[in-house]
């Protein structure tokens, strides 16, 4: 008869099947990627696309499309633009593809951190449950493509420090610190916020590294890291030198964008607690990753320049699963310094947008596979029994949430994963692709005032091409942020540079000099028509779309009276789809703005 021991060994545990985690992986991409390709872009992702367009037709960067960031995002895109076209479906293939391969090489680095086989398959399944899902808000953004130039980076750094556990350790080539120091380079074209998780793992490795080497060969060691940086960072300034757009870049970042970060302290707090409740329920897995990360610390002795075994917890370990050599403490450090140093630049220098907390979502679930956590099987059942529970009983009214104290969890739908009216649609991805019907039907921030209702601005692009005579350059003005892919729709030079006029006209200068120069700018514009949106003058969802009260082209009677005499409201309505408003410009433009959402009265009822 078999022993009470050996039966407990062969019982089977779920989450301890790599088998089984591949398959969640497998499925839930399988579930949610033809969805994800046929979402909608974001309004970043569509000024990113002005970018290119100026790029490649030999604009000038920041002179004919204004943006407040570095180039890096622009530059990446427009080399997609060249290989594969204008496809918002190809675009998005693309954003999942340069995702897995951060996942990938997440995944290998924590096997080298000592995470077992089905640790490291549940956090891909945990990666496949995630970032497909999200809000169109996050995808082809920045912070998400920043992860890989910097993993690549960190990787070569982890590389260097496996080197002096190596069992004929050998010096490592300068070379290769100059090609890490290009990797963090190119990712400081996509933000320069990326320099603070660089110098966490370059400090962490530089201690690491001073238990075997010698001061000189740490700092050669350093020295070669910066003139990779300054290499990169020369070439991306030649390019703006040798394009024109130097002047104009140096403009934007010495006089605009002091004024546009000055406010970037003030909501510390706010975005600290943001960090676990984003992307519900997934930021709560900051609150095992962050105490694990320090752990790696503590183990790894990461203080210490002293060799030796990794530092042992007395007992039996309870929530992590010890270093075995002190080659898997070091991988573990790195690993936490990467997660810690992004963390930190998220909370301290950044907005509270969503997108920014993809790469620390992703880091913080690698730091947890690296102790063999299988969050991975523990979201999965989460959202299957959200399926049972929100499709198969009335337990939980729509909307609603039975735990208002806990704000990062909600008892609603997840997607495809939970939603069949969602699943249905997966037949028509591939039939449909993204058309206007579709985008709207799979976005997930369709209904706010930057968030596209695809199918009206339609009817609007169509309208446009009607008119007679015909759009000239520069003379449609695309006022409001959801508006502005219209450009592209058309094929159209905008009457500005700015896209984003909500934005630059809430950056507060000294005299509000910004402000006055955007006014010069739209006056002495081409502009002969305007399309506004009626999402931007109120937060409620419903109001915007409420018929006009003297035609059907006026505004409606709940539109703010102080408003109604400011540009581009006092022009001539010519057609209205839904939120979307067509002036042709024929009066006096009057005050020109766009207001600050507390000076907007709350409507009754909104």
């Amino acid at each position: 008869m078999a022993s009470e021991a050996s039966l407990t060994r062969s019982r089977f545990r779920p989450w301890r099947s790599a088998a089984l985690g591949w398959v969640v992986a497998a499925l839930a991409l399988i579930v949610g990627v033809p969805l994800f390709l046929v979402m909608p872009p974001w309004v970043d992702v569509t000024l990113y696309d002005m970018a290119v367009r100026s790029i490649l037709r030999g604009g000038v960067y920041y002179r004919d499309v204004f943006d407040t960031n570095l180039p890096g995002i622009s530059w990446a895109m427009a080399v997609v633009r060249l290989l594969f076209g204008w496809s918002y479906v190809a675009l998005r293939a693309v954003d999942l593809l340069v995702i897995g391969a951060e996942v990938a090489v997440l995944i290998g680095w924590t096997r080298r951190a000592g995470a077992t086989p089905y640790a490291a398959a549940w956090l891909a399944a945990a990666a496949a449950l995630f970032y497909p899902y999200t809000s169109e808000f996050s995808h082809v953004q920045r912070d998400g493509w920043m992860l890989l130039p910097a993993l690549v980076a960190a990787r070569l750094r982890l590389k260097r420090v496996e080197g002096l556990h190596a069992e004929s350790p050998t010096p490592a080539p300068l070379w290769r610190a100059v090609l890490e120091g290009l990797a963090w380079g190119a990712a400081v074209w996509f933000k320069p916020h990326v320099v603070v998780p660089a110098f966490a793992v370059w400090l962490a490795s530089a201690v690491l590294l001073a238990r075997r080497e010698a001061p000189r060969r740490v700092l050669g060691d350093l020295a070669a890291l910066v003139l990779g940086g300054g290499l990169a960072g020369a070439a991306g300034v030649a390019w703006l030198v040798g394009t024109g757009a130097w002047p104009y870049f140096r403009e934007v970042f010495l006089e605009w964008n002091p004024n546009y970060v000055s406010d970037v302290f003030a909501d510390l707090g706010n975005r600290a607690v943001y960090t676990f409740e984003v992307f519900r329920p997934w930021g709560m897995i900051h609150t095992l990753a962050l105490p694990l990360a320090l752990l790696a610390f503590w183990e790894g002795r990461a203080w210490s320049r002293r060799p030796g075994p990794p530092r042992r917890v007395r007992g039996t370990p309870r929530i992590y699963a010890a270093a075995g050599t002190e080659g898997v403490a070091a991988a573990r450090v790195l690993l936490a310094a990467l997660y810690l140093g992004w963390v930190a630049q998220a909370v301290l220098f950044q907005k509270g947008f969503e997108y920014v907390q993809v790469p620390v979502l992703l880091l913080g679930l690698a730091v947890i596979a690296t102790q063999s956590w299988c969050v991975g099987f523990v979201y999965a059942a989460w959202f299957a029994f959200l399926a049972l529970l929100l499709n198969l009983t009335s337990l939980v009214p729509p909307h609603q949430w039975p735990a208002p104290g806990f704000p990062a969890v909600r008892l609603e739908h997840y997607g495809a994963l939970t939603d069949p009216a969602l699943l249905k649609l997966w037949p028509r991805c591939w039939a449909e692709g993204s058309s206007p019907e579709m985008r709207d039907r799979t976005g997930q921030r369709i209904d706010i005032h930057c968030g596209v209702n695809w199918e009206q601005l339609d009817a609007v692009a169509k309208y446009l091409r009607s008119v007679e005579p015909p759009l000239g350059p520069g003379e449609l003005n695309c006022w409001h942020d959801s508006t502005h892919s219209l450009y592209l729709t058309l094929d159209a030079d905008p009457a500005t540079r700015y896209m984003h006029y909500g934005t630059v006209f809430a950056i507060r200068s000294p005299g509000n000099w910004i402000r006055s120069r955007i006014v010069e700018e739209v006056r002495t514009s081409r502009q002969r028509y305007v399309v506004a949106d009626l999402a931007r003058m109120t937060e409620d969802r419903v109001l915007p779309h409420a018929p006009g009260e003297g035609g059907p082209y006026s505004l409606p009677a709940w539109f703010p009276a102080s408003e109604r005499t400011k540009f581009p409201w006092n022009q001539r309505p010519v057609f209205r789809a839904g939120r979307y408003v067509v002036y042709r410009v024929e009066n006096p433009l009057g005050e020109i703005g766009v207001p600050d959402w507390a000076d907007l009265p709350r409507p009754s009822g909104g």
